[in-house]
């Protein structure tokens, strides 16, 4: 597994594409201690079908026993004993909000505000240190912001697996699904009277349940053992009342595309 330890350090390129993604999404694995920056293109709020340019930072370090991840708008402290396979901790993230939008009728919805979640996480790693080496991740996680923009929950279950294609490549693709409570749900896809008044849009009550689907695809190159380079995909699929709202069907798209390019260094 040495070397695929070693590709493990370029996984913060990846980090970009938290943008829009639904947290913890990329469920990275352990990697030295190491800061980077991801650079991409995300939608401009989810269901939007215009899109901005984001970047955002990502930095790892390794405590006396415990070990901090932060990548884009999430970060997690895993507590979980070195060398176990189960991995557990809380986590905090930035749920972005929706303003300035592009589009000239979704623009005249109530604006959303940026607020910080706080929950939990859980894990489960397989290694393979044979011929073909493999990590393999399942995770869940759940998350609320105690009232401040929506009352309730959202969670999230998702698996990854990294490969290494050479010495100096490494590749890795993921899948995973996420639900929310009403609240959550019809915050961002909902469309009330005066929101309907206001855009021209139908009314639009949403449902708790079903929010996403997703998957990605990643590839990471070392330059050398500090520097690395990496690119990455995610397809979100709105589903359930997130794909049904009129600002997806009239306005936007159920398919959220976010895409982008990376740098790490280790030490």
């Amino acid at each position: 597994m040495r070397s695929l330890a070693g590709w493990k350090t370029l996984l913060l390129s990846l980090s970009l594409v938290m943008l829009a993604g639904p947290a913890g999404a990329f469920d990275l694995p352990q990697m030295p201690n190491m800061v980077g920056v991801g650079v991409g293109i995300t939608t401009q709020c989810s269901g939007c079908k215009d899109t901005m340019v984001g970047a955002v930072p990502g930095v790892e370090y390794h405590g006396d026993g415990w070990l901090l991840e932060w990548y884009g708008p999430y970060a997690q402290v895993d507590f979980g004993e070195p060398g176990s396979h189960f991995r557990w901790g809380p986590a905090l993230s930035v749920k972005l909000g929706r303003s300035d939008l592009d589009d000239p009728v979704l623009k005249r919805l109530p604006e959303i505000n940026t607020t910080l979640e706080g929950g939990a996480f859980v894990g489960y790693e397989l290694y393979q240190s044979g011929d073909i080496p493999y990590r393999v991740r399942l995770y869940a996680n759940v998350l609320t912001n105690a009232g401040q923009v929506y009352n309730g929950m959202r969670g999230a279950f998702f698996s990854s697996i990294w490969v290494p294609a050479s010495y100096r490549l490494l590749l890795g693709g993921g899948a995973g699904y996420a639900w929310a409570s009403q609240s959550f749900m019809n915050t961002y896809y909902g469309i009330d009277e005066a929101a309907s008044q206001a855009s021209g849009l139908p009314m639009f009550t949403a449902h708790r349940g079903n929010q996403q689907v997703y998957g990605w695809l990643g590839a990471i190159y070392k330059i050398d053992n500090h520097w690395a380079v990496g690119a990455a995909v995610i397809d979100q699929y709105l589903i359930g009342s997130a794909g049904d709202t009129p600002i997806v069907t009239e306005r936007g798209t159920a398919s959220q595309l976010t895409y982008g390019v990376g740098v790490g260094y280790k030490w």
